[in-house]
């Protein structure tokens, strides 16, 4: 049975109403939301609203709601706080993390900190015959340290020549705001759904399996992941990270959506698996590849993508994966930033001004999707071709193996 959790909405503005609020919380992102979501306006004697709203969502929905507090909802910014006991609003703690947050210092899992630094409000401007078209096939947009300045997050990105993006997730949380950006920005974004092996332990149960199943049926969700093995950091339990794999490969199978799957210290039981399914698979995406030239190979022989990301461009670490490139058929490449994660940060000396000028959009630990263009560059060097040849390439594959064909090339910010 779902957990709900019940916010009192203050400050609202006079023409507000149950739908145009329920569409600002992002309530009608999914039927799942729209059928356990409600909202009520209480009124006074005279029929004339009081001002203030009670919001009743899954449990699960609970921080994207204190996200929003203190933000501008038609002409007024709302209040927004969790009600404890009998109906007394009472302060949510996460507000305390969002506060450190909005100085752009957030503590996020295992105490990795992020950011630092004010908010760069910079726009990328690139020369445009020095721009080539990209699509991003990996970027966890839904994570919080990307709350505060998202629009500015996409300018730069499409700016800087990236005309689509695939939106991961780690988490159910993440999942539900994934497809509640692609909502906002169709054609641009795209959304992927499920779990991470580091999440399993506490996520993968009856209920939340149901809802995942909901949000692979839409027509945003474009791809299951970011799902997978994971036996470096052991999260989860090994046994539960190879159950909840084996489901979510089998959602992918029974949709046909291509799977986006993190593999690190598990190549053989990674293998094992997808081999139970083979004859059923839909593209398999190897997300963020960062093994040896034997693994690489052993994926192309089974008709899997590389996933290449910054990781590349380090120049000690990435030195493995440049060498195994280098072999590697050009219709089996995608390109992803990663971000927040896996800056492209190669020795300055061998970055051109663009791509110097791109680094320098990124906060200290904070990389964006406007980088992407640098991943581009470090891939075509390696490989001993034109940057143009490696964007072509990645971007037929992305629209193929995503289905992005029917989607349009210009992309502009909807706003």
């Amino acid at each position: 049975m779902d957990c709900f959790q019940k916010f009192y909405v203050g400050n609202l503005p006079v023409k507000a109403s149950r739908d145009s609020l329920s569409k600002y919380l992002g309530l009608h992102a999914t039927p799942y939301l729209r059928s356990s979501s409600w909202v009520e306006l209480p009124q006074d004697q005279s029929g004339k609203p009081m001002g203030f709203a009670y919001v009743s969502v899954p449990h699960h929905m609970a921080n994207h709601l204190i996200q929003l507090n203190n933000t501008k909802f038609q002409d007024r910014r709302i209040t927004i706080q969790l009600i404890h006991g009998r109906g007394r609003p009472q302060p949510f703690r996460p507000l305390e993390q969002s506060s450190n947050y909005a100085m752009q210092s957030w503590v996020g899992p295992r105490n990795r900190r992020y950011g630092g630094q004010p908010i760069s409000y910079e726009m990328v401007d690139i020369p445009s015959d020095k721009k080539v078209p990209l699509i991003d096939v990996a970027v966890n947009l839904a994570n919080k340290i990307f709350s505060l300045d998202l629009d500015f997050v996409l300018d730069r990105a499409i700016n800087a020549g990236v005309q689509k993006m695939i939106l991961t997730a780690n988490t159910l949380q993440m999942s539900d705001k994934s497809v509640m950006l692609a909502n906002q920005h169709p054609g641009y974004l795209f959304a992927s759904v499920g779990i991470h092996p580091h999440f399993v332990e506490k996520q993968w149960n009856t209920k939340n399996i149901d809802i995942i199943k909901r949000l692979v049926a839409l027509p945003e969700v474009v791809a299951i992941g970011e799902v997978g093995l994971d036996f470096h950091r052991y999260y989860s339990k090994e046994a539960i990270q190879i159950e909840a794999f084996e489901k979510q490969v089998e959602l992918a199978c029974e949709h046909q959506k291509p799977l986006l799957a993190h593999e690190r210290n598990s190549h053989e039981k990674f293998i094992e698996v997808l081999k139970k399914f083979r004859g059923r698979l839909p593209p398999i995406v190897v997300h963020c590849f960062t093994g040896t030239k034997a693994e690489m190979d052993t994926y192309i022989a089974m008709g899997f993508y590389i996933g290449i990301t910054g990781f590349i461009c380090k120049e000690k670490a990435g030195k493995q994966l440049r060498e195994a490139l280098k072999d590697c058929p050009l219709d089996r490449i995608l390109l992803e930033s990663g971000a927040p994660y896996m800056i492209p940060n190669a020795p300055i000396t061998s970055l051109d001004s663009v791509g110097r000028s791109l680094l320098g959009k990124c906060q200290p630990s904070r990389n964006e999707p406007c980088t992407l263009p640098v991943v581009a560059q470090m891939v075509a060097k390696v490989m001993d071709i034109t940057v143009e040849e490696v964007a072509k390439a990645a971007v037929k594959n992305s629209k193929r193996v995503f289905n992005l064909s029917h989607s349009t090339d210009e992309t502009t910010l909807p706003l």
